[in-house]
């Protein structure tokens, strides 16, 4: 009998381990799913948040053109992502460039082209997966001197883990002609379990 009890207490004891153990492991399954997230994330809209870090990086950096993307403009974006929001802003020299209707200054996106690039390596439609337009596009908001404007990208399911580099030329056209151009890279990660 006493054989038959110590079996029973030690299943009972491995079952509650177990059950520990289970949670301990889904516990910091969420935690890693919730660092990874954040390191890859997007911008959806442009808030007063978005335009004051825009603004303290015209003031850090004394440059006309700012990516929202940190200091190696670089956004690492898993396969398969819709909609990858990269936000920047553009202050013109003489802020009458931007004209009585706010629209004198306009940005256009161009993908680079490298043998290292994701356009040489199973990315073919790279330009049309620019969802907001690569001609000609308007700043979605201008304030008193700066415009803000928010570029989506999507990136396909079966796009291999890959670098490209996206150019960002703004021109105004009113009574100064002003070019500026920047750039960006887009970093294909591979989608992994979350």
């Amino acid at each position: 009998m006493k054989n038959k009890t110590g079996a029973m207490e030690m299943s009972v004891g491995t079952i509650v381990t177990i059950v520990l153990l289970m949670s301990a492991l889904v516990l910091g399954l969420i935690l890693t799913r919730s660092i990874f997230k954040s390191s890859t994330e997007s911008v959806d809209i442009i808030d007063d948040q978005i335009k004051g870090e825009i603004n303290n990086l015209f003031a850090d950096d004394n440059t006309k053109l700012v990516i929202g993307l940190g200091g190696q403009s670089t956004a690492k974006v898993k396969q398969g992502t819709a909609n990858f929001g990269i936000p920047f802003g553009f202050s013109p020299t003489n802020p009458q460039a931007w004209g009585s209707n706010r629209d004198g200054c306009k940005y256009s996106i161009d993908v680079l082209d490298q043998p290292s690039f994701c356009l040489n390596n199973g990315w073919q439609d790279v330009e049309d997966s620019v969802i907001t337009g690569t001609e000609n596009v308007e700043f979605d908001e201008v304030d008193s001197t700066n415009g803000y404007a928010l570029i989506k990208i999507s990136v396909p399911e079966d796009v291999p883990p890959c670098l490209q580099r996206f150019k960002i030329t703004v021109k105004c056209g009113t009574s100064t002609q002003e070019t500026t151009v920047g750039s960006f890279d887009l970093d294909v990660i591979k989608k992994g379990l979350f």
